[in-house]
């Protein structure tokens, strides 16, 4: 099993990932299989480094960069590949449970919520993480315009088991925002506004 090193070289990774999907061509299967390979690699436990590397791509890729990377997460979305990190389903604590793949904005969203008193992710957390994710969508129109129509979809689909209403309800709201303008830091607002509203 893949283990964190206890000074992780975040820059050098998302190099290696704009690299990859610049040299590979984000609009073909070979940068797409690479980002696939990452996620496979780190496994689920290390599945939020994958997201780190994903905002340190953001905070200092080229914008060029940053949309290539870009491209690549929504060519992965269009074939069904996006890379995804498992959480137990919604309602399902105990060892063994089923889980349920999560893409990265999805994944964040559930981590917010505070399932048993307490979240994985703080609002400030949250907020930081998925915007800088949400940030380097943004660096290409299609792609938030089709990754922010996956989130509706997911927040529609109470069949799904994945998530409870009421990060659902939060997604939506998310999904909304995003959708109508290229404002990350506003739409992870919406999401974090939805939840404090939330009956607990």
């Amino acid at each position: 099993m893949a283990e964190l090193l206890a000074q992780p070289r975040w820059v050098e990774a998302a190099q290696a990932l704009i690299g990859g999907c610049v040299d590979l061509g984000p609009r073909q299967d070979g940068a797409v299989a690479l980002m696939e390979a990452v996620c496979t690699g780190l496994g689920d436990q290390l599945y939020p480094a994958f997201l780190r590397v994903l905002a340190e791509v953001n905070q200092r890729g080229e914008y060029a960069a940053r949309a290539a990377v870009a491209q690549t997460l929504v060519q992965a979305l269009s074939q069904g590949r996006l890379p995804s990190g498992s959480r137990a389903a919604w309602g399902a604590w105990q060892p063994g449970a089923q889980r349920r793949s999560l893409g990265p904005i999805e994944y964040l969203c559930l981590a917010a919520w505070p399932q048993r008193g307490q979240a994985d992710l703080s609002p400030e957390q949250f907020q930081t993480l998925a915007g800088a994710v949400m940030e380097l969508l943004d660096c290409d129109a299609e792609a938030r315009r089709l990754y922010a129509d996956h989130l509706a979809a997911v927040a529609d689909d109470p069949l799904d088991g994945t998530m409870p209403r009421e990060v659902r309800a939060g997604l939506r709201a998310l999904a909304h925002s995003w959708r109508g303008q290229p404002d990350a830091s506003q739409a992870c607002m919406a999401f974090v506004d939805s939840l404090a509203r939330a009956p607990r």
